[in-house]
């Protein structure tokens, strides 16, 4: 552990931001790679989910052609990738951040979303997955 840390994992406010410092903490690398991740899900849902019929225009889903289905995991992936960038931004400022108060609120809510987001992750897998084995073809 550092000496010299303050309330919540933060050092004294007003510290000077260094780009590769703040590249090197393991909590940055793991939002990169969520957010890479949450992106790979979206956008691969977004790029080939929606399939159209021989019979029809119209774009289904192609998890059974259940529109929720997709839905899910287009918005949890939106949400995480969000989130993840959010909390990227947090981690860029949190030496500029001076309140112990807002320290201990940030990390609340990172540790709140982190435990809530796995959660989520998992259930388009399940909810995308059902009804994918159901398709008869």
């Amino acid at each position: 552990m550092e000496s010299g840390g303050g309330a919540y994992g933060a050092a004294k406010a007003g510290g000077t931001f260094d780009l590769w410092h703040c590249l090197q903490q393991p909590q940055v690398i793991a939002r990169i790679f969520s957010a890479v991740f949450a992106l790979i899900v979206f956008s691969c849902i977004i790029g080939e989910g929606y399939t159209n019929q021989k019979s029809s225009p119209h774009l289904s889903c192609i998890f059974n052609h259940s529109e929720d289905a997709c839905r899910y995991g287009i918005g949890i992936g939106v949400v995480a990738f969000l989130a993840c960038i959010f909390f990227f931004m947090v981690d860029i400022y949190f030496l500029q951040i001076s309140s112990a108060t807002d320290h201990k609120y940030l990390v609340m809510a990172d540790l709140g979303f982190s435990a809530w987001d796995p959660h989520y992750f998992y259930l388009p897998s399940a909810v995308t997955s059902v009804p994918w084995c159901d398709c008869s073809s």
